[in-house]
């Protein structure tokens, strides 16, 4: 039987209650690869990710390793070795016959943990797999980092970006939705300013803008280069996809600008 190594690691959002939790299986003597030799691509492709909604940092913890664990029993009976720097994972074990002594009832209130279930699904994972939880330091110095440390923080920095991402995915969508319960039409609008620039803004009140425009309250860069013309209005499905556009648009040079978005303005003028 082949004897695996197993990383975890989470990142979490307490006010959103979001998280997202990595996981990567390596067979163990991979670890005994120096770290400079190991291609990160060989590590990044490998991890898993998955959201959780409705947690919280312990609780995020447990659901990855559980998550984790679950998944490897289907892959492989070998022996397992769990790397973590979660304190809670790594007092589990010392606490089993504590919990168990007490039926995971809390010491001061006499009702069950908050967490309870949980506990019960890890006890009888290690009850069946026997794995073993080695502790890492994920945020010692480079230097002193040997592989295992190296890779596991190739792995927390992949839970960090994708839970980045994910939220940003929930708040342009949340943007979404009040835009639609607004009933608003979003749009991008590009003006010809008195000194020949051209002007990128985004609105989903395109006649109120222009009015705002006009009285010198819009912006304080047109309101510098009045009288403006519209001179292109491009309407968009959300308030998201108006952002990305005016994103885009707003790096592009005056000239560019002009060919991408066929103004048929001299850009020698």
């Amino acid at each position: 039987m082949k004897d695996f190594a197993l990383f975890t690691d989470v990142s979490v959002n307490p006010v959103l209650k979001v998280g997202v939790g990595a996981c990567l299986v390596l067979p163990a003597p991979f670890l005994d690869i120096p770290f400079p030799r190991i291609e990160k691509s060989e590590i990044t492709g490998r991890i898993t990710l998955r959201k959780f909604e409705a947690t919280s940092s312990t609780k995020l913890e447990l659901e990855t390793v559980l998550w984790a664990l679950g998944g490897h029993r289907k892959r492989s009976k070998g022996r397992v070795n769990l790397y973590t720097d979660s304190q809670c994972i790594l007092g589990l074990l010392k606490r089993k016959p504590g919990l168990l002594g007490r039926d995971f009832l809390s010491r001061t209130t006499n009702l069950p943990l908050r967490n309870a279930p949980l506990y019960r699904r890890f006890y009888a994972l290690h009850d069946e797999l026997i794995f073993t939880v080695i502790k890492v330091e994920g945020h010692s110095k480079t230097g002193a980092r040997d592989t295992a440390h190296r890779i596991f923080s190739i792995v927390d920095r992949e839970a960090r970006r994708a839970l980045k991402l994910w939220i940003k995915e929930l708040r342009e969508n949340r943007l979404d939705a009040e835009d639609k319960t607004r009933g608003g039409e979003w749009c991008v609008y590009v003006l010809n300013c008195r000194n020949g620039s051209l002007y990128t803004g985004i609105t989903n009140d395109l006649a109120q803008r222009l009015k705002q425009h006009e009285r010198g309250k819009g912006s304080k860069y047109v309101r510098s280069w009045r009288p403006v013309e519209l001179v292109k209005t491009i309407y968009c499905k959300d308030s998201g996809e108006a952002r990305r556009l005016e994103y885009d648009l707003k790096r592009l040079t005056r000239k560019e600008k002009i060919a991408a978005l066929d103004l048929g303005i001299d850009p020698a003028q």
